[in-house]
């Protein structure tokens, strides 16, 4: 089983206009709103590619209701630690026009010390059954920075630990020796402190984080492909031409594809190929933002793999 961690869930309302004006009003095309979270998506695609998952988390009471519907829709378990308040929302206002999107995302409701204890124990519950924990997405406001460290420290040994954070929290969250973490490459970047404009530039800041306590680093880099490594093997899969309907949930669709990947067969290729085709089906496709298995499949046979 894989289980995902979602502390901080939300509401993503998504809306069109055409031509975005500020300071004025602008009339909505379209309106679509749905439960969302980085670990929210992990779990779903997770599910789609034949894996049992689970979500933990907190949940504010006022419209969680659509986070757990769209869960089970994808037959994934939702263990929650309620909360009052309202689940924070995310509006995304996408430009017709312009073909650009502004975002505009909620803090959240600030958590409790008792809260994240129960939290605590639902992970260190459903972490001994899973094989993979995977601890993603924005802290929500009151929560320790270090609080994913204690989770990896929770999970003990036979739990292995994925971590995909924001680049300024990367280098804290390595501490604990996470199993797998995914940066994308601006948060690689952060990590490095400067740009980095070649692939051996990525190649070796990504082996510095495995040198800082991670087994895998496994870089995502948008339209430009992907990168893997453990320190001793690194691979590089280009990226392929598809139309780009949304970006969103791109990365999480990676960590899941990477997770079927190393679940089958073990090695940093399969996993590779796994994490950029689900990748690359989720930002191609125009139903719900989150790839289709039969996508999924087409993509596969299609990712080019080869070594650093």
């Amino acid at each position: 089983m894989i289980t995902t961690l979602c502390l901080n869930p939300a509401i993503d309302r998504e809306v069109q206009v055409n031509a975005f004006a500020m300071g004025a009003t602008n009339r909505i095309l379209v309106e679509h709103s749905q439960g969302a979270g980085k670990g929210v998506h992990v779990a779903i695609v997770a599910s789609r590619l034949g894996m049992a998952a689970r979500c933990v988390g907190l949940l504010a009471q006022g419209y969680g209701q659509l986070i757990l519907d769209r869960l089970a829709r994808d037959g994934v378990e939702g263990a929650f630690v309620s909360a009052p308040g309202d689940t924070r929302v995310n509006i995304k206002i996408q430009d017709v026009a312009t073909r650009t999107v502004t975002e505009l995302n909620e803090p959240g409701v600030p958590v409790t010390e008792d809260q994240l204890l129960h939290v605590r124990r639902a992970v260190t519950e459903s972490a001994a059954r899973s094989d993979f924990l995977v601890l993603t997405g924005s802290l929500p406001p009151g929560c320790p920075p270090d609080f994913y460290n204690l989770l990896i420290e929770d999970a003990g040994p036979s739990c292995r630990c994925v971590v995909d954070v924001a680049g300024d929290q990367l280098l804290g969250n390595i501490r604990a020796k996470p199993y797998l973490v995914k940066p994308n490459l601006q948060e690689l970047q952060q990590s490095a402190g400067r740009p980095l404009k070649t692939l051996r530039d990525i190649r070796d800041q990504a082996l510095s984080l495995v040198e800082a306590g991670a087994s895998v680093v496994a870089v995502s880099m948008g339209a430009e492909g992907a990168m893997i490594t453990n320190g001793k093997l690194t691979l590089f899969a280009p990226g392929m031409s598809v139309p780009v309907h949304s970006t969103v949930g791109a990365g999480d669709s990676m960590v899941a594809g990477l997770l079927r990947g190393l679940r089958e067969g073990g090695n940093l290729k399969n996993a590779l190929r796994c994490g950029v085709a689900a990748a690359t089906a989720t930002v191609a496709d125009t139903r719900e933002g989150l790839m289709q298995y039969a996508a999924y499949e087409d993509f596969y046979q299609r990712v080019k793999v080869g070594a650093v």
